[in-house]
């Protein structure tokens, strides 16, 4: 019986220009790598189906920037699967270039969130970022998703940036909200080894400070929650119904199906990985040339209890108790900390408890 997958990711990895904080796999617009990229993924999926019984029900397009493509391009990227029957299907965007009919040909393909890359507002922020486009853009991108009738946006934003202090990351937060998103999402700037910003810290040009994203995140808690948006997970907030699904599925353990260059999957214990080179990757499944996937691993029980947990104790939903034999000493401990709390049988972090998730894990792993 071939495994059941209803979680898929759709990585594809093009940008318009790449930006310094990003490590994942992207590559610059360039018109025979997208082309080899869809004969790829449709080479692919029909592989693929052979080998999983596949029944959609949440499908995340990200990238790079999905909606990068030209109209021609992203309606062939748009039909390479049934994935408009799925309950719902999120695409990543960004506000520089995301028009009224890109808009409209999403939704009209069944689109049914889109999660736009704002990132921040002030000039000085964005450029930092290596973000190309201002607050008149993102104002733009919002009316066009809400006009082509979108469900479900969600906006991304990052903090931790230099000179930003609470004042300032309010100011972005309540910028934000008035624009009447549906959910958002929270980050805090991450060096990733291998980028640019990484190499920012190595020639001494920036350093994180992460008492001063300590302060910014137990704001972000506050202000989005006092203006109807709560945590479901440490980085994403959202009103009442408007939850990702797909990410909520991939934090409660379900499995998932990654297609694309680079994309990762988890099904029936075992994980792995794509080809990170588009170029490999299409030919993997085109040519059937050398090995598909990479890094696959074979999960133990405890190491999927080990994330398991650690995903739980991210979420608003937390752990149940039932599934933390022998840890009562240590729960009742970090509710007199004010880490956590516990009712009904479940065990959950307080906004101050996720900024230690990873030590609250391996205490009660």
């Amino acid at each position: 019986m071939k495994p059941v997958v209803e979680n898929l990711y759709v990585h594809v990895p093009f940008c318009t220009h790449l930006c310094p904080y990003c490590d994942f796999p992207k590559e610059r617009l360039a018109g025979n790598r997208m082309r080899d990229f869809l004969a790829g993924l449709r080479a692919e999926w029909l592989a693929v189906r052979g080998e999983f019984d596949l029944r959609p029900r949440h499908v995340f397009f990200g990238g790079g920037t999905p909606t990068a493509l030209s109209p021609a391009l992203m309606e062939q990227l748009l039909a390479v699967a049934p994935w408009g029957e799925a309950e719902e299907w999120s695409v990543e965007a960004n506000p520089d270039g995301f028009g009224e009919s890109k808009a409209r040909q999403l939704a009209g393909a069944g689109v049914t969130r889109l999660s736009l890359g704002v990132q921040a507002f002030r000039p000085q922020d964005l450029a930092w970022l290596g973000r190309r486009h201002d607050r008149a853009a993102i104002r733009q991108a919002v009316q066009n998703a809400r006009m082509a009738g979108i469900r479900s946006l969600n906006l991304d934003l990052i903090y931790g940036l230099p000179d930003q202090g609470p004042a300032e990351w309010q100011e972005t937060m309540a910028e934000a909200c008035a624009l009447g998103p549906d959910s958002l999402s929270a980050y805090a700037i991450t060096p990733e080894d291998g980028t640019e910003l990484a190499q920012r810290i190595t020639r001494g040009e920036w350093s994180p400070d992460e008492n001063r994203e300590a302060v910014l995140f137990l704001l972000t808690c506050r202000f989005l929650e006092a203006r109807g948006y709560p945590s479901y997970e440490v980085s994403n907030f959202a009103r009442p119904g408007h939850e990702c699904r797909h990410h909520q599925a991939v934090w409660a353990g379900e499995d998932y199906l990654g297609l694309g260059p680079g994309a990762v999957s988890t099904v029936g214990g075992r994980r792995w990985r794509n080809l990170r080179d588009t170029g490999a990757y299409a030919r993997s499944w085109l040519l059937d040339s050398g090995p598909r996937r990479q890094e696959e691993e074979m999960r133990t029980p405890e190491e999927a209890r080990t994330e398991r947990i650690l995903l739980g104790l991210r979420t608003r939903g937390g752990l149940a108790e039932q599934g933390l034999p022998g840890r009562e000493e240590w729960m009742e401990a970090l509710v007199r900390r004010g880490w956590a709390h516990r009712e009904a049988g479940r065990f959950r972090l307080t906004a101050r408890g996720r900024l230690r998730a990873d030590e609250v894990a391996a205490i009660l792993t």
